[in-house]
């Protein structure tokens, strides 16, 4: 779980600094709008591959019982 967390803080650190550091805050709608598409659908993979883990992790248990 606390891989889940911490994956999550990381990619949005990365976001927020590119957000901020590589201009986009001040670029154009349609700039910021792929931006942001990217960063959510980045986010969901991220959650759903790190989520599989949690998942295996938690019904191991259960499978060897």
């Amino acid at each position: 779980m606390l891989h889940l967390v911490l994956g999550v803080v990381v990619l949005d650190a990365v976001a927020m600094a590119g957000w901020y550091l590589g201009g986009v805050a001040h670029a154009s709608s349609r700039v910021r709008m792929i931006f942001v598409v990217i960063w959510t659908l980045a986010t969901a993979v991220t959650v759903a591959l790190l989520l599989g883990r949690v998942r295996r992790v938690r019904f191991a248990g259960r499978a060897r019982r």
